[in-house]
């Protein structure tokens, strides 16, 4: 079940603006425009927002991988791409592994048990 969102942020109907509506408040939408901002706020905010961007893209990922996502989102951003974004980590279906293991021969499936464990994969039915 998906949990309720506590709050939505609208980043586009007004630019330059955040517009927050927080789930049974009171205020309603509530609009926070980023130049009104003092400057030397502003100053330390482009850098932190960026910094985020980039860092967000390497979520789930070491090494070359993240390195990769972060160059990613970098170029999109000096074409003007706002929404580029790393792809997505491979995922892992426990229900294929189960049947792809339920496939294997006996002796195969006692190999694939054991290196499972060694990996601290629990797969229910297999592990």
């Amino acid at each position: 079940m998906a949990k309720a969102k506590k709050l939505t942020k609208d980043l586009t109907t007004k630019p330059g603006s955040v517009i927050i509506t927080v789930a049974g408040g009171e205020e309603g939408p509530m609009t926070f425009d980023f130049s009104r901002l003092p400057q030397p706020i502003q100053t330390k905010f482009g850098p932190f927002g960026y910094g985020h961007k980039l860092g967000d893209s390497a979520a789930g990922r070491a090494g070359k991988d993240a390195e990769a996502a972060i160059m990613k989102v970098q170029d999109g951003l000096m074409k003007g791409d706002w929404s580029v974004r790393a792809p997505a980590a491979p995922k892992i279906s426990v229900a294929e592994v189960a049947t792809n293991y339920s496939k294997l021969a006996p002796k195969e499936q006692e190999v694939a048990k054991k290196l499972l464990a060694s990996l601290g994969i629990s797969v229910p039915g297999i592990s």
